[in-house]
């Protein structure tokens, strides 16, 4: 605490107790790095060797680092700690707060998507369901086979000796004693096995996207490249509140494309022997697609790809898969798809514009699939006191299968949302309830104020006593 020696070695006796933080009335106020070589088997154990280092009065937070093997056995380590963090409220994910360097989120496998994944890993195993992804493509032998011999051994699956039927564990979907007991597997087949699961938690995960049923807490509008705008305003009076109790429903508009000219720009700061415009080798409706490519890791050759409609993606694309799709252009050559896509995607989704009509959109329905400006409709305010209103028009447009969403944002101009995202669908009946309720409350008020206009004796005699 002195400064006197820079390193402290925390053994599990010293987990508790010690402070070591970088405190106000110590002389050392230098940030600390708590580097973690072996997570404990305990959550609550690596909880207490935190706060070792991440106390009260301290002038910094400390930064730590987990030393985490890509041995697949090990991750339960990872994914323990995780959801303990994630429960005490530390930002491991979803988070602007969080950067993408410390995500714990990707390490905690035990929620409900992560049974689901685990189960279908089970069920295809055993042939009692069809596999939802196809087993890793580098593993050198009959992936099933192996891996069921593998599951035998450490004891998830069990086998009958007189019909040598195949039959599950009873925890079969534990993550816990999965990421357990895989550890007594060989190495390849634990890493195969591993890397089978969460291919298959991306699809659940991606699938309960699709069909609107992943719950990600509070959504973050606007936290990459999209510019976000306030179009409008509508403020209602609440229910058993004065003036001050209010509810606003915004219109925000999000735009998340990449203009020709911000493309260009990227473009002419590229230096790769492989970067640069591509047009798709498949025609669509008359249309290709235009990308721009930027190799991030020259080793590994994964490039970070652009698009006209949705901007900067976040995943990263081998080159080898780039080749199969695209081939290089020179940059007049990609002008004319990349504008026709840019400007169509302000209105048109994905689906119209490369296959000429849209399902939803023949319905009379909403689909912002593809889309590079989004509207989204943003309720804030004293929400609880019209939570019974918004509860009631949410059910009765949209079914029992209500989905209610919190986003923050933060728009051009500088102004911080946050509120309850309400269905497109949704906004008109809302409103005119609002709007009612708006009315008699402002009714009310000016009743109030005339009647203390008229009794001003009255209000006094209230305050005297």
């Amino acid at each position: 605490m002195d400064g006197d020696k820079n390193i402290a070695i925390i053994s599990e006796a010293a987990s508790s107790g010690i402070s070591l933080q970088a405190d106000r009335r110590a002389k050392n106020q230098r940030r600390r790095v708590h580097m973690t070589l072996e997570l404990p088997w305990s959550a609550d154990r690596a909880i207490q060797q935190f706060g070792r280092t991440h106390r009260s009065n301290q002038v910094t937070a400390p930064e730590y680092v987990f030393l985490i093997s890509e041995l697949a056995g090990e991750q339960r380590f990872a994914s323990i700690v995780a959801k303990r963090l994630e429960s005490l409220g530390a930002l491991t994910h979803g988070d602007r707060r969080a950067t993408e360097s410390r995500d714990l989120s990707r390490f905690n496998f035990d929620n409900k998507y992560g049974r689901n994944a685990l189960e279908i890993v089970m069920k295809s195993i055993v042939n009692l369901d069809s596999p939802m992804v196809s087993p890793p493509p580098d593993y050198p032998g009959e992936f099933f086979k192996d891996v069921r011999q593998g599951l035998i051994g450490v004891g998830l699956i069990s086998v009958e000796d007189r019909s040598g039927i195949l039959t599950l564990d009873k925890d079969y979907n534990n993550i816990g004693k999965f990421l357990n007991r895989i550890l007594g597997m060989e190495v390849h087949q634990q890493n195969a096995l591993f890397q089978y699961f969460a291919d298959t938690l991306t699809a659940v995960v991606q699938n309960a996207k699709k069909n609107g049923r992943y719950d990600m807490g509070i959504l973050d509008l606007g936290s990459g490249d999209e510019k976000v705008r306030k179009s409008d305003v509508k403020k209602f009076l609440t229910p058993g509140y004065s003036t001050s109790g209010h509810v606003e429903l915004y219109t925000i508009s999000v735009e998340r494309g990449m203009s020709w000219e911000e493309a260009t720009k990227i473009w002419a700061e590229l230096t790769g022997p492989d970067d640069g415009f591509y047009l798709s080798l498949q025609i669509r409706n008359n249309k290709k697609t235009a990308i721009l490519v930027k190799e991030v890791n020259p080793k590994k050759k994964l490039f970070l790809v652009y698009r006209p409609n949705t901007g900067k993606q976040l995943k990263l694309e081998i080159y080898a898969d780039l080749k199969k799709k695209y081939k290089k252009v020179v940059s007049d050559d990609a002008l004319v798809h990349w504008l026709d896509q840019y400007n169509s995607s302000a209105d048109t989704c994905t689906h119209a514009y490369w296959r000429g009509n849209c399902k939803k959109a023949s319905l009379g329905l909403v689909c912002e699939i593809g889309l590079r400006c989004r509207t989204y409709y943003v309720l804030c305010g004293s929400v609880l006191s019209v939570w019974t209103k918004v509860e009631g028009v949410l059910a009765s447009v949209s079914g029992t299968n209500v989905k209610m969403q919190i986003v923050r944002l933060r728009t051009e101009d500088g102004q911080r949302i946050v509120g309850l995202i309400i269905p497109a669908n949704c906004v008109s009946p809302l409103v005119n309830l609002l709007s009612t309720s708006d009315q008699s409350q402002q009714l009310a008020v000016q009743q109030k104020q005339l009647w203390q206009q008229r009794h001003p004796q009255s209000i006094a005699n209230l305050s005297n006593a």
